[in-house]
């Protein structure tokens, strides 16, 4: 996916201006920044749910799966796969209902009942058993305990095996960055720049510079 002379406002506040940026395939590219810097509102104007200015390349079978992504509490994993298996490819979502391990959670518990890990793997199943091309996580992995949180970095690392698409980590968990590797941007200063290392990327968002 590739970002040209992008630029988002919200009303009267510029939150990017003139961004150039490629993102790359079968890479997770994890963007950082201070709160409020405009990194979930970059996340939605890519799947069209806020206005733009600019172009935006390769968007068109984007997703975005964050917080506020909720499916009805009181469907089943039972009652999700017959769903997905009268829109999508059988296969693709057998696939995915095996890398998540779901086999793990009864079929017949209710969304409503499941604890937050299980909850943000039943929305990978669900999103991730479309057609995609560009995945957006938003804050994916915040308020999960250890294993739930070490459970989604083993299924993310292996499903990027087989996914030739691009997968945006917007984040402010510092772990996702040690047990996903990939590529790193820094929101700053109304652009998105490219840090060429790991620590370089941790250094500049502890100091918030």
């Amino acid at each position: 996916m590739k970002l040209e002379n992008y630029g988002l406002k919200i009303k009267n506040n510029i939150l990017f201006e003139n961004v150039n940026v490629l993102f790359a395939n079968r890479m997770i590219s994890h963007i950082l920044g201070n709160n409020g810097c405009g990194k979930s509102s970059f996340g939605k104007s890519c799947v069209g749910m806020l206005k733009h200015e600019g172009t935006i390349i390769g968007n068109h079978n984007a997703i975005l799966i964050g917080s506020s992504s909720n499916i009805p509490g009181e469907f089943s994993i039972r009652d999700i796969t017959q769903l997905l298996k009268k829109r999508f490819k059988h296969d693709k979502v057998t696939n995915i209902y095996q890398l998540l391990k779901l086999n793990l959670i009864p079929d017949n518990l209710a969304i409503k009942k499941m604890s937050d890990g299980q909850k943000q793997k039943v929305k990978l199943y669900v999103f991730l058993s479309a057609e995609v091309d560009v995945i957006i996580l938003d804050e994916f992995t915040t308020a999960l305990d250890k294993n739930s949180t070490l459970d989604l970095y083993n299924f993310i690392n292996e499903y990027l095996k087989i996914f030739d698409g691009v997968i945006i980590n917007i984040t402010h968990n510092l772990s996702d960055l040690e047990y996903m590797p990939g590529e790193y941007y820094y929101v700053s200063e109304r652009n998105m720049l490219k840090i060429s290392s790991k620590q370089e990327v941790i250094d500049r968002y502890i100091k918030g510079k």
